[in-house]
């Protein structure tokens, strides 16, 4: 009897770490209905981060593939767009995402938004704190929404030539 109970209580736990640690259901998107904002809005709030970021190769990603490329199509050898791994938000023109180098500068590189989703819902809860000048959430506030798990392997992964 209690070698059954602990086995059940044991994968209930396994269960709800699980959960918590992947994020939640696999089909749920916290940023589903939120659009790219750019880097420049998450210094407002998160200076520290936005500094060390701007000393990062990710950051100047655009800047790193701008000498390599002949021109704006010119494909990788999987077949996708180089720029694709170097800009913020590139297939989701329908979410503020990049659309072009002229329409989009504040998305080139590879910005806070590019592991963590769309970060308008982000920002506009952020504004509720400032407006009100306080440091926490109270239970019946909104919460940040923000991807918890990246996807590095999108572009780094062994089928690129680089690292």
């Amino acid at each position: 009897m209690l070698r059954n109970t602990v086995i059940v209580l044991l994968t209930c736990v396994i269960l709800v770490l699980t959960t918590y640690v992947s994020g939640g259901p696999a089909d749920a998107d916290p940023t589903a209905g939120a659009d790219f904002v750019g880097a420049k809005s998450c210094k407002r709030c998160h200076y520290k981060q936005h500094k060390t970021w701007t000393k990062m190769k990710h950051s100047q990603a655009w800047d790193l593939l701008q000498p390599k490329l002949e021109a704006p199509d010119q494909k990788d050898h999987d077949g996708r767009l180089c720029i694709s791994c170097h800009v913020t938000g590139f297939g989701q023109a329908d979410r503020g995402g990049f659309k072009s180098v002229e329409e989009s500068k504040h998305l080139l590189g590879v910005g806070c938004e590019s592991c963590h989703g769309p970060g308008s819902k982000h920002v506009a809860a952020g504004d509720v704190l400032k407006k009100e000048k306080r440091k926490k959430f109270n239970a019946d506030e909104p919460t940040f929404i923000v991807l918890r798990t990246t996807k590095c392997a999108n572009c780094h992964n062994p089928h690129h030539p680089h690292g």
